[in-house]
């Protein structure tokens, strides 16, 4: 087991990572619930796999009420929101009682919402079930829902008691999910660096996606990179943009589909292709400098599931990114690995040729990368 203390003065919490000590979480929510309400929202599909065993611990110890949301997206919504609100208020729900959020980075968004709304404010706990969740979703306060204008238009900064991350839930998820959860990863490799991009390197390259020696060592430094991130700058006015490395172009991508199409991660694999073109291409870097870095990129890029985009599409989805300050867009770039930078230099034909070349890759692979 392992600990990460983030720090924000009143509002510090641990981010706890498990190889099955579900005693820990019991220790956690005894600090946090007493003798007040449990209110806890489960991912369906986390619900039909480990409900038995969860919910009876829980039941057991608490003042335990439940309810289960779909797995999927298009769950962050106002109308799935709206069910929350009901619940919660039919039960009568008060400022002491807590609630506690387990499944994907689907149902901490929007539960950690639902916390942060009702009443003015509940305390709430993120027992993240799966890699994407473990590794970004549940760190760091970033709540909210989708909105046809663009993926979390609609949010709220609520940091949550306590972050649970327990790596044996991994073991039930689909390939698929791992993947995604993965693709959070590479980004941290780009981030953080050598260390990193050599785990994540071993790990892509093992053939065994689920090694759970290897899946802790990875939601650790994920989960101890995002936590300091965080404390230099809660509420993304600065530092905290280097996290949506990536994302502009992965956001567009998944709004360009349509929400669901694609899950988040293997967006977010795309537009990392698309973040190391506009690197290379705008003169932040060369193409020999990431080369290890691309290459992670490409072979991940393998596991993503073919969909027919357009780039058009994608352009203008970006120019509804959230994260536009005074009307220019903001790009995460990297100068080499380990050293991203944040700008708005860099003109709509590059970022359409960025997009281009990695639509070529997406659709065509590549050999002897």
């Amino acid at each position: 087991m392992a600990q990460i203390d983030l720090k924000l003065k009143e509002r510090s919490y641990p981010i706890v990572v498990s190889k099955n000590n579900s005693s820990q979480l019991l220790r956690l929510l005894k600090k946090e619930v007493k003798k007040n309400k449990l209110f806890v929202f489960y991912d369906a599909n986390f619900y039909a796999l480990h409900e038995r065993v969860l919910a009876k611990e829980l039941a057991e110890k608490f003042q335990y009420y439940e309810i289960v949301l779909p797995s999927c997206e298009i769950t962050k919504t106002e109308k799935e929101l709206s069910k929350i609100y009901s619940y919660l208020l039919s039960e009568n729900i008060s400022r002491t009682d807590f609630i506690l959020a387990v499944g994907g980075g689907v149902t901490t968004d929007l539960v950690g919402y639902a916390a942060a709304t009702t009443l003015r404010g509940i305390k709430w706990g993120a027992v993240p079930t799966t890699l994407l969740g473990m590794v970004d979703a549940s760190i760091g306060g970033k709540t909210g829902l989708n909105h046809k204008a663009g993926k979390n238009l609609i949010g709220a900064f609520w940091q949550p008691s306590f972050v649970f991350s327990n790596i044996r839930y991994l073991q039930t998820l689909p390939h698929r999910q791992i993947m995604a959860g993965f693709g959070e990863i590479v980004k941290y490799a780009g981030l953080i660096g050598n260390d990193m991009l050599t785990l994540a390197e071993k790990f892509i390259n093992s053939n065994d996606l689920y090694n759970e020696t290897m899946l802790h060592r990875l939601v650790i430094l994920s989960s101890d990179y995002k936590a300091k991130i965080v404390k230099a700058d809660e509420r993304e006015s600065g530092k905290r943009m280097l996290l949506n490395f990536g994302h502009t172009v992965g956001h567009a991508i998944e709004k360009s589909l349509g929400y669901g199409k694609l899950l988040h991660g293997e967006a977010v694999i795309l537009g990392l292709s698309a973040a190391v073109n506009l690197s290379v291409i705008s003169s932040n870097a060369s193409s020999k400098t990431l080369s290890r870095y691309i290459k992670l990129i490409v072979v991940s890029m393998g596991y993503v599931p073919h969909k027919k985009l357009d780039g058009d599409a994608v352009l203008k989805a970006i120019k509804g990114d959230k994260k536009r300050i005074d009307s220019k867009q903001k790009f995460i770039l990297l100068k080499r690995i380990g050293k991203p930078i944040i700008t708005d230099s860099v003109t709509q034909t590059e970022v359409s040729e960025s997009i281009n070349q990695m639509l070529y890759l997406y659709k065509h692979g590549v050999n002897n990368v």
